[in-house]
């Protein structure tokens, strides 16, 4: 009876220890790639774009499966040399609501924004010093899942603030014309 319940403790533990190991990968790095890891480590990876201290990169001699679900790239974000976020194209609505599934039941439900000007939907999702957003751009059709190093992306968020400022838009943007119509529907 000892060896059949070792047996099964055995099991159980295996059983629930290997269902978070993506969600303890996310918690260090992403797909093996730990947080803050300087690209010069890294073999085989092309750079694919640069503005002031963040770089992209892609690493094309690998494949990718993401809650198995093939992906065709992975877009790794570098500031400073050090990773801090993996970007991830997708490619249609259906996997989109995959993705998306599978993201609730590992982390919960999402905080959700709506952007009505810009017609964008964002998925938000914490995971210990980790952030996930799954993005959706309705008018364009455009997808995108991203992972974020929380501390790393804050410095990089405040990096862009700095390098660029957002004009300062007045609260009531009335110019003369606009003035005026509102000045005719009231009546005045």
């Amino acid at each position: 009876m000892r060896p059949l319940k070792h047996l099964l403790i055995g099991l159980i533990v295996t059983l629930t220890g290997s269902a978070p190991l993506w969600a303890a990968d996310l918690e260090t790095g992403f797909m093996g790639i730990k947080w803050g890891t300087s690209i010069s480590e890294l073999a085989h990876f092309a750079k694919i774009s640069e503005r002031y201290d963040i770089s992209y990169y892609v690493n094309p001699q690998k494949s990718y499966t993401l809650f198995e679900i093939d992906i065709p790239s992975v877009i790794y974000g570098f500031y400073k040399g050090k990773f801090f976020a993996a970007y991830v194209n997708v490619e249609t609505i259906d996997v989109f609501n995959q993705l998306k599934k599978q993201l609730n039941q590992k982390y919960g439900s999402p905080r959700t924004t709506l952007d009505v000007i810009n017609d964008q939907k964002i998925y938000n999702w914490k995971y210990k010093d980790a952030k996930i957003k799954l993005k959706l751009y309705e008018k364009e059709r455009i997808m995108k899942l991203g992972f974020y190093h929380a501390s790393l992306s804050k410095r990089v968020n405040k990096t862009q603030r700095e390098a660029f400022p957002q004009p300062r838009q007045p609260a009531f943007p009335l110019n003369e014309r606009k003035l005026k119509d509102a000045i005719d529907v009231m009546g005045f």
